[in-house]
């Protein structure tokens, strides 16, 4: 690709996620109208009556109702739905599902001639799906109990509400969480433009930065640790005391439960038992308490006394806010050709819509935010999620995955058009923007921004990652990825190309390893990806391969990055268990009957694959690539990775003529630096590094 046309693509990615939200299928606008459909129902959420008939003059009052009486219309016409389908206008009000999700079954499908399609009225502002109820201030009560008050002060800034008036019983409790284990069922408090946490020690910064403390001398790797902070000796009480902390690794961490505060020896004892620190404590461990009352003292905090039913709050805005109660507010199973435009959906305590085994489903054009889970999981064939918006979840964003790995039928899922940003609230390592898995699904032009650990994490085979958007992510850890994927030698043939990945540096001050995370990491022998015609700018590493093979890094130019491309000999050092005879590469093989068709077919380099050099970083491509202001191109030395990796490096240019875009546009970040004398210590002409690889040192995370 040529300079010019890279740099345009560099513009378009930048904006794409405002001005793509304004093109794509006019099908969707077609049948919006209502004029090609068989059938059409309305809902009114405040003057409807599911009495009704469900016409525009006297609507039914529930989405259930509507669904309802699809599934009579369906039986008058002998398990048919009239041709062309029925459409289900929803007037922009608030439906709240708290006992229950919205749930749709195999019964309520349409059929490709007779899809059914449930739309926001047009005009109307989005219909408001949430799994919550209303707070509103004339709720809120001076707190007046003596105990509360010699917590948090005399003072007028807190005010209470009584959850049990509201019909709330239950309120969740705080999990611990495992590695990729999120966990987050709890009551949870949202207001417009204001995600609320638990009450916590240190406060988050009024800069959104997460503050943490640092674990002092370790008297029980499993259950104890000393604190350094004489505020800590001070609480009154801390029978409902957590800790959530990077306990062992800044890439690995959890919720754990104290059961003690020993103030003779200023040392936390926990309960190691149901709340294990994920691999055990370190000194200098961070982290910060949390769910303590008397710490309850910033605009963004709240506590829920969860003997009482109380809900405190700090200084809570003049607006109403929403209570999660219900853990999820769509559930289909089994479902065809049915469709959701123009929603928007909030409030759950799990993840707000959950479809699985469903095909021919489409999510246009809605709003899926402030979850304590993620926004979507959504699994079968043929589906689109199309110009969605996905924020302030708890844990991940979307989770899509189809197809057959067995017989590498494709899912041909879409995810297209989409903002995912600012997530993992409450787990910050392992809860992608992106989960994927599957064969043959298909990701393209969306942003994905402000995470703290990954953008895209998953495995799969045959998908496509293009025109996607990654910024400013793993600012919090290390040994991390923005698009990560790892530990397979069957997980092939899965291409990444015209994305842009820029800020992919930890910012945040860490301690227990170096700050070191890649824009694309191929962990852990990961091997059978193209890594075609990207854009790195500002990236500690752009694409990292942790000891894999047949891996095609071309084309793509590296911008003001630590070190454009990594490569190691793991396998033949650290990590050869993982590609030895009966190791976990050999086992992944023999599940999917890698000798035979369709896997001898479609991925012929793998028949002979345990006896090809197996353990060996050969057979990868690193060619025509462009770099400027780079430390490194590579940091391995290229001809001993010829000779003894069979890995070609070649044809990769210094060339600092890529960095002239006009100054309005966003990659002017890059400018931190001056990238025009060409700082690259690599020689552009050999691409070699002084490295020795045979006793590489790189690490990687021992899960």
């Amino acid at each position: 690709m040529g300079i010019s046309l890279r740099l345009a693509f560099v513009f378009f990615a930048a904006f794409y996620s405002v001005a793509g939200s304004k093109l794509g299928d006019h099908t969707t606008e077609r049948r919006s109208t209502g004029a090609s459909f068989g059938a059409t129902f309305f809902v009114d959420g405040q003057y409807g009556n599911d009495s009704n008939a469900g016409t525009l003059q006297a609507p039914f009052l529930t989405l259930n109702q509507a669904r309802n009486a699809i599934r009579t219309l369906k039986s008058s016409l002998g398990g048919s739905l009239p041709a062309g389908g029925v459409l289900v206008q929803v007037r922009g009000r608030d439906y709240a599902f708290l006992s229950a999700p919205f749930t749709l079954s195999q019964q309520d499908s349409g059929t490709a001639q007779s899809p059914i399609v449930y739309q926001s009225y047009p005009g109307d502002p989005s219909a408001h799906l949430l799994g919550g109820t209303y707070v509103t201030p004339n709720m809120y009560t001076p707190v007046t109990e003596q105990w509360v008050l010699n917590l948090i002060g005399n003072g007028t800034s807190v005010v209470q509400v009584d959850l049990k008036k509201l019909g709330i019983l239950s309120y969740g409790d705080l999990a611990t969480g495992g590695l990729g284990n999120c966990n987050n069922n709890k009551l949870e408090l949202f207001y417009p433009n204001r995600v609320m946490v638990l009450a916590r020690y240190p406060n988050i910064s009024p800069s959104g930065v997460w503050q943490f403390m640092l674990a002092g001398k370790v008297l029980d790797t499993q259950k104890s640790f000393v604190y350094n902070s004489s505020r800590i000796s001070q609480w009154k009480n801390t029978s409902t005391l957590w800790l959530h902390g990077f306990w062992s690794y800044d890439w690995a961490d959890n919720y754990i439960k104290v059961v003690l505060v020993n103030t003779t020896l200023s040392a936390f004892v926990i309960n190691n038992v149901t709340t294990p620190p994920l691999y055990g404590f370190l000194s200098s461990a961070r982290y910060y308490a949390l769910n303590i009352l008397e710490e309850l003292d910033a605009v963004n905090e709240y506590y829920v006394d969860r003997g009482s039913g109380i809900m405190y709050i700090y200084n809570p805005p003049q607006d109403k806010g929403c209570v999660t109660v219900g853990s999820t507010v769509i559930s289909m199973v089994g479902v065809s050709y049915v469709s959701f435009v123009g929603f928007t959906m909030d409030c759950s305590r799990g993840t707000a819509v959950s479809a699985s085994s469903v095909v021919n489903v489409t999510f246009s054009n809605c709003t899926i935010v402030n979850n304590g889970g993620g926004s979507m999981s959504i699994s079968g064939y043929n589906n689109t999620l199309e110009r969605l918006e996905v924020s302030g979840n708890g844990c991940g964003g979307v989770s899509v995955s189809g197809g057959d790995q067995l017989s590498l039928t494709p899912g041909f899922n879409t995810l297209k058009d989409s903002s995912i940003h600012d997530w993992s609230r409450w787990k910050r390592t392992y809860q992608p923007g992106l989960t994927w898995s599957g064969v043959g699904n298909t990701f393209i032009n969306n942003t994905i921004y402000n995470g703290p650990h990954s953008g895209i994490l998953g495995k799969g085979n045959d998908c496509i990652f293009s025109g996607n958007f990654l910024h400013d992510l793993c600012f919090e850890v290390t040994d991390s990825g923005a698009f990560y994927s790892g530990r397979s030698w069957i997980s092939g043939g899965n291409i990444v190309a015209n994305n842009v990945f820029m800020n992919i540096v930890t910012t945040e001050k860490v301690y227990l390893g170096s700050p070191s995370v890649q824009a694309i990491y191929l962990d852990d022998q990961m091997s059978g990806y193209q890594v075609i015609s990207n854009t790195f700018i500002n990236c500690y590493a752009g694409t990292f391969i942790g000891g894999g093979r047949s891996n095609v890094v071309m084309g793509n130019v590296y911008v003001n990055c630590t070190t454009a491309v990594h490569m190691d000999n793991r396998g033949l050092t650290w990590q050869p268990t993982y590609c030895s005879t009966g190791g976990m590469f050999n086992q992944q093989l023999q599940s999917v009957n890698y000798t035979q068709p369709p896997w001898s077919l479609h991925y012929p380099q793998l028949v002979n694959i345990t006896t090809d050099h197996p353990c060996v970083p050969c057979y990868n491509l690193i060619s025509g690539n462009i770099y400027c202001g780079v430390k490194q191109f590579i940091d391995f030395n290229s001809t001993i990775a010829a000779v003894q990796w069979l890995t070609s490096v070649s044809n990769n240019t210094l060339d600092c003529s890529v960095l002239n875009p006009p100054t309005s546009n966003p990659t002017t970040i890059i400018s931190s630096s001056n990238p025009t004398t060409g700082s690259s210590t690599s020689n552009p002409t050999t691409d070699s590094s002084t490295s020795n690889p045979t006793t590489d040192s790189s690490t990687s995370n021992p899960t």
